[in-house]
């Protein structure tokens, strides 16, 4: 018999007796963001279940997904979140536990998840001088799967951390251009620039994408959730 999402953040919070995991209901999360329910999510999950897999190392991030941007309750979502502008979704999945970067878009980040995950947040006021403490600062919410959840332009987030071994799985949708490659002769000042609408600076332990010039701001000792084991 499946688990109730009770029973799944009871043995998380036991896993992880340092971390205070709070839920999508407390108060706290309100300032991150909102849920949302109502929606008929069968065919969403039906085509992540059966097109989109986990990979068993790193993480994958499609910026837009034709056939997933194509589905009814998908475009209802948009419409709903977005107003009227123009929008794409795309599939993420992976295999993080740990906090190694902080990102924000001007506009908010849609979820719809299909697995339960932990997400570490934190705010832009939060953001002292281009540095994030995360371990001081960030806060973590268990987001059960089929979760449907909007989070702020001024949260501070990054991938989802797994709360089952096999990883994580969600869909991405943003205001249309989010994410993307940025044009051949774009020039800025702000050095936290690092695609189309998307802020990021990352923990110390990314030399990858420091390599890539990607900025040192989340500062502190890395934030780190141990997932269940089966």
């Amino acid at each position: 018999m499946a688990q109730d999402s009770n029973e799944i953040l009871q043995e998380l919070r036991q896993a992880n007796p340092d971390r205070n995991i709070q839920t999508l209901v407390s108060p706290e999360f309100a300032r991150y963001g909102v849920v949302y329910t109502g929606y008929d999510l069968t065919e969403v999950n039906a085509y992540m279940d059966d097109v989109i897999t986990i990979p068993t190392e790193k993480n994958i991030y499609n910026t837009t997904n034709e056939k997933l941007e194509a589905l009814s309750e998908i475009q209802k979502i948009g419409t709903d979140i977005y107003a009227g502008m123009q929008i794409q979704a795309g599939e993420c999945a992976g295999q993080s536990t740990s906090l190694t970067a902080v990102e924000y878009h001007q506009g908010s980040e849609l979820n719809i998840f299909q697995t339960d995950v932990v997400m570490i947040l934190g705010k832009r006021s939060d953001f002292i001088t281009g540095e994030f403490a995360a371990d001081k600062k960030a806060k973590l919410f268990f987001v059960p799967r089929g979760s449907v959840v909007e989070f702020f332009s001024d949260t501070l987030h990054y991938s989802p951390c797994k709360v089952h071994p096999a990883g994580f799985k969600f869909i991405v949708m943003v205001l249309k251009g989010t994410n993307e490659v940025l044009s051949s002769n774009f020039k800025s000042n702000n050095p936290m620039i690092i695609k189309q609408n998307k802020f990021q600076v990352v923990h110390a332990v990314r030399q990858d994408k420091i390599d890539q010039g990607v900025k040192v701001g989340v500062t502190g000792k890395l934030v780190t959730i141990t997932p269940l084991t089966d």
